[in-house]
């Protein structure tokens, strides 16, 4: 990667696009917003899942009814077409609004937001019915049973006892669905429905690129290399996911 760098500060390595822009470069940029995106879902779906997750496996009875109904209608909704409807929303509240955003930066950055809030909110549900059904054993094991008979708080239990022995399953969950997240992305910007179209990404690059197959002569580097890096990116993530899974998961050893 080190010549690589040293080359593209004096050449197109990549080529560039159709406007001249250096598609090394963009590629960089789009590698920067996955991981804005990864992250920011990520900040949106732990409390969510952990919360509800624990809640409704410790507690029981009618909470439980409720988030596994609620979990249960999200689910079986296709989840591409729940993301689109809210990310159409969104669109025309923001389109409805342009006094909001002063600047066309600051109206890709609320639209990138929105759009890891939407992401975020939708795919909570597999990690919340893995804790729960994890935190369903926990809390029959002996000195959880013990906690509760020395009249020891729920929220005590749950954040001493409880919690700690769910953060692999958190961990492992969470890595394995970045790579996920970054394929959404992509899906949703080549669709035209993901980020602002001014926002590089591996999804506004790869539908600027299919445009591109048409010329004469043909300009297919663009797409080669956004696919190239998102490639590499997501088995990247999936490689750490399994080291992740590995290290945490006590039944691998």
């Amino acid at each position: 990667m080190g010549p690589l760098l040293a080359l593209a500060t004096e050449y197109h390595v990549f080529g560039t696009d159709k406007v001249g822009q250096d598609v090394f470069y963009l590629t960089l940029k789009s590698i920067r917003t996955a991981l804005v995106i990864g992250t920011l879902t990520t900040l949106v779906t732990l409390p969510l899942a952990v919360a509800l997750g624990i809640v409704a496996g410790y507690v029981g009875g009618w909470v439980d009814d409720v988030i596994q109904y609620v979990y249960t209608v999200l689910n079986s909704i296709p989840g591409v077409l729940l993301i689109a409807a809210a990310v159409l929303m969104m669109q025309v509240v923001i389109d409805s609004h342009p006094h909001w955003f002063g600047t066309a930066a600051e109206r890709a950055d609320a639209r990138l937001l929105a759009l890891c809030i939407i992401l975020g909110m939708t795919s909570w549900t597999g990690l919340c019915r893995l804790l729960r059904g994890e935190t369903l054993k926990l809390r029959e094991l002996e000195y959880v049973q013990a906690a509760r008979a020395f009249g020891v708080s729920t929220a005590r239990i749950l954040a001493r006892h409880v919690l700690p022995n769910l953060m692999h399953l958190v961990l492992i969950a969470l890595v394995m669905d970045f790579s996920a997240l970054v394929l959404a992305e992509a899906v949703l910007s080549y669709v035209g429905i993901g980020v602002d179209p001014g926002t590089v990404s591996f999804g506004t690059m790869i539908n600027a690129a299919r445009m591109e197959l048409a010329r004469e002569p043909m300009v297919w580097w663009s797409l080669v290399a956004a696919f190239c890096f998102m490639f590499v990116m997501v088995l990247a993530a999936n490689l750490f996911a399994d080291s992740v899974r590995d290290a945490f998961d006590p039944r691998a050893g």
